[in-house]
């Protein structure tokens, strides 16, 4: 298996060394591991660096994974390991975004929605704004920003795409049609949808994205990719049995990884 979603202490809410999750992934048997640390935040949003390591730490982290990258090429056992970044949309800080995605080189870009208007909705120390929200218009207005942000060209993945739902709160409404709007957009776009089990760990308590959505991206032919969103070793290549079983029930039978920018398949 593949897992294209991992960070380390870098992101500033993570834990261990990059060599630590490449023994992890070997000690499990994964065959390409994606390091993909956040991509620094303007410092309006990120001011204590606790979502996002500091640009200045960009090109040791880069470093840092291509000396690990190097060796996966040479070494007998797995993983291939590769150099990803996970970027937030950020419609008020396009600029700083494709700033910094054009001076460094990546193998993965994956996108993501963590903010709306400023408020990082994931943020369990920020829940309760929740309960002052109109859920409705926060599930309409991410799944918004979802669909711009795959038409933006600057992602080769949306992560954790129904993120919106980490802590149970749902619209009064049937979701589907948003869900069919953005496997529209990552279809019309070739921008490949992530199976997180990220939400398996999460109050939610199920994958990123829904069986629903996971079965709207395969119907409209999105590529699917496949990651855990560690933050600590031991959860490398976490709940992938059942990632592989939703897959293949929705019809799925490879994933895709990029190297380059380029996508290559693996095969389920």
């Amino acid at each position: 298996m593949i897992d294209c979603h991992v960070h380390t202490a870098r992101c500033g809410h993570g834990e261990g060394s990059a060599a630590e999750y490449v023994a992890a992934a070997r000690a499990k048997g994964i065959g390409v591991l994606t390091f993909t640390e956040h991509l620094p935040l303007p410092e309006s949003l990120d001011p204590c660096r606790e979502y996002s390591m500091a640009e200045h730490e960009l090109p040791a982290y880069l470093h840092e994974i291509g000396v690990l990258a190097s060796a996966s090429q040479t070494a007998p056992a797995r993983p291939t390991v590769l150099t990803g970044i996970e970027a937030d949309w950020l419609p008020s800080h396009l600029p700083h975004v494709e700033r910094l995605l054009s001076a460094f080189s990546f193998d993965l870009v994956l996108g993501s929605v963590h903010f709306l208007e400023g408020w990082a909705f994931d943020d369990p120390r920020l829940m309760q704004q929740w309960d002052r929200a109109d859920v409705d218009a926060v599930w309409e207005q991410y799944f918004g920003l979802l669909v711009d942000a795959a038409r933006s060209g600057l992602f080769d993945a949306m992560a954790h795409p129904d993120l919106v739902k980490k802590f149970g709160y749902r619209p009064t409404f049937d979701p589907r049609e948003l869900y069919e709007a953005a496997a529209g957009a990552f279809a019309a776009t070739g921008t490949a949808v992530e199976l997180s089990t990220a939400g398996l760990r999460k109050p939610v308590g199920e994958l990123y994205p829904s069986m629903e959505f996971l079965t709207a991206c395969a119907r409209a032919g999105v590529p699917a990719t496949l990651g855990s969103d560690a933050h600590r070793p031991d959860e490398v290549g976490a709940g992938f049995e059942m990632a592989r079983e939703a897959l293949e029930a929705v019809g799925y039978d490879r994933l895709v990884y990029f190297v380059g920018r380029e996508r290559r398949e693996y095969a389920l």
